[in-house]
């Protein structure tokens, strides 16, 4: 189905007709009043009946001549004016200006797949997009089938059907079109465009490609082929439909560098500025932490060692004992670091914290693990001496954490298991004074890391997602305030953890593979564009 619709400039055409009459008269009246004060035009006949726009102006040049020679500044300013106007205007109101190439919209829908309802809404909101003049002609193409390089496919499409997307080389898409094309087996979709219009939305620059097809992936996972498609036409349209490569907003790089570029020193100044203030802030608040909490855990340090080395249970392990006295050293080490900040007060400058921001960040981080592993510590001590609160909302997190592992997988021997496992923790929390607890916790604990190991196994499996390498991947230490009892017991990580890691694989799969394809197989094309798939 095809739309042709008028391109903006037929408004604005019909503007400058209008805009042109009122200048021209209106300066034509005040011209024809000033020269019948001179004595230079038979008033009455040039009032009434304003000559056409030709006689006009070779009038108006003949009056600055002569009115030159009566040294009249203000006369001389207004006819130049309206001369240089009327210089412009036959520009504007050329037929060359004038013709205005209508803008095609045509939607080819060879999937069956695009209701009545569809179309219209393409056909209709298309033309309110803010696409570049250089657009003429926009074509929407949604395949049923096509091949998994979607290029291929629209070429042959444009050679075998509709040579008029191609130039008249075969070598390129069309001057002045704009193809948005979606193909449903396999799902792939792209935006294709002529030389002109490729220059004029961009789509070689750094992340722009990839930015127009990433506004079409929502709806068209969702399954809304036609807003999918509207969205990227949109976005061909909107400089800001950039994939980010960093933590600098896209909208922000093309803002400076075509829209408000003569700010760049100033904007870059005003920065540096907010950054330095930021870190002098950072620094002093935590300063004022260091303050308030350094002296109370050294003269209590002694007391939270003793506590330490008291816990019994299982999961007082050698690992947990490792990290404590990590901590610990680090704690102890920080006698340098406090040399190097003595006679820094609340009251000192803002130059001095922003000098010793690295210590002070140093001493902040050495109190803070101190000050979690503490609390860590006499939480696991808690339980140990029967604390029934905390024992039971240990059990419920393992209980849920059964059930997340359970709901991810579909291996239903491995369900079994785990819910066989479950009502031993449920029987357990039922059981909350039990002389055994915390041997019986390490057990549920112990045996749900096996079951959490194979679960990892099938979640990748069943996704076809590939595991990255597994440095830095651990359960969270005593100093850390995601730590909790149990935590690398037996190296021991909550289905909850592998879960997050394997949603970051699955997004680091997507990012590696999302990159759009712009070749074809055929050589002797080099169409502008490309696709990916969704």
């Amino acid at each position: 189905m095809r739309l042709a619709l008028p391109g903006q400039q037929d408004a604005l055409q019909h503007l400058a007709h209008v805009v042109v009459s009122v200048v021209l008269h209106f300066g034509w009246f005040h011209l024809s009043g000033h020269l019948r004060n001179k004595g230079s035009v038979p008033g009455a006949d040039f009032a009434v009946h304003p000559p056409g726009r030709d006689s006009i102006l070779v009038n108006m040049t003949a009056s600055i001549q002569r009115l030159t020679r009566t040294r009249s500044l203000s006369a001389c300013l207004l006819l130049g004016f309206l001369a240089a106007v009327g210089a412009f205007l036959p520009g504007i109101l050329s037929p060359a200006s004038a013709a205005v190439a209508a803008r095609e919209v045509e939607v080819i829908d060879l999937a069956g797949e695009l209701s009545a309802t569809d179309e219209q809404l393409l056909l209709e909101r298309t033309p309110g997009l803010e696409l570049p003049g250089e657009v003429t002609d926009v074509a929407y193409i949604l395949f049923a089938e096509n091949d998994d390089n979607l290029n291929d496919t629209v070429r042959e499409f444009g050679e075998d059907e509709r040579s008029d997307l191609i130039s008249a080389e075969r070598d390129k898409w069309a001057p002045g079109a704009l193809i948005v094309a979606v193909g449903l087996d396999p799902q792939k979709m792209g935006v294709y465009c002529g030389d002109d219009v490729c220059a004029a939305i961009g789509i070689y620059g750094e992340g722009r490609l990839d930015g127009i097809l990433d506004r079409m992936e929502t709806p068209l996972r969702n399954g809304n082929w036609a807003a999918g498609m509207l969205e990227g036409a949109a976005a061909a349209g909107d400089p800001t439909a950039v994939r980010e490569s960093s933590e600098f907003p896209a909208w922000a790089g093309w803002a400076i560098g075509g829209g408000i570029g003569v700010l760049a020193v100033g904007g870059g100044t005003a920065a540096v500025v907010a950054t330095r203030r930021s870190q002098v802030k950072k620094a002093r608040e935590q300063f004022d932490e260091v303050q308030r909490d350094y002296g109370r855990v050294a003269q209590e340090l002694q007391a939270i060692d003793v506590r330490a080395h008291s816990l019994t249970s299982p999961l007082a392990n050698d690992a947990l004992r490792r990290q404590w006295e990590e901590v610990k050293s680090g704690f102890l080490g920080l006698n340098e670091t406090f040399d190097r900040l003595e006679g820094l007060r609340h009251e000192s400058s803002d130059a001095e914290f922003r000098e010793l921001q690295e210590p002070i960040a140093t001493a902040h981080e050495q109190v803070t693990r101190m000050r979690t592993a503490e609390e860590n510590i006499e939480l696991l001590a808690g339980m140990e001496h029967g604390d029934a609160e905390l024992r039971r909302r240990e059990l419920t997190e393992l209980h849920e954490d059964i059930l997340e592992a359970g709901a991810g997988i579909e291996d239903a021997g491995l369900r079994e298991r785990l819910s066989l496992l479950d009502a031993r923790v449920l029987d357990l929390r039922s059981r909350l004074e039990a002389p055994g607890f915390m041997d019986e916790f390490a057990d549920l604990v112990g045996d749900h890391r096996v079951l959490v190991a194979a679960a990892q196994q099938r979640l990748y499996e069943e996704s076809g997602t590939e595991e990255t390498s597994d440095e830095g991947r651990r359960a969270p230490r005593v100093w850390e305030s995601g730590w909790r009892p149990a935590y690398g017991y037996g190296n021991y990580v909550p289905f909850a953890v592998v879960h997050t890691w394997h949603s970051s694989d699955q997004q680091a799969a997507s990012a590696s593979s999302s990159s759009a394809t712009t070749g074809y197989s055929a050589g002797g094309f080099s169409g502008g564009g490309g696709s990916r798939g969704f």
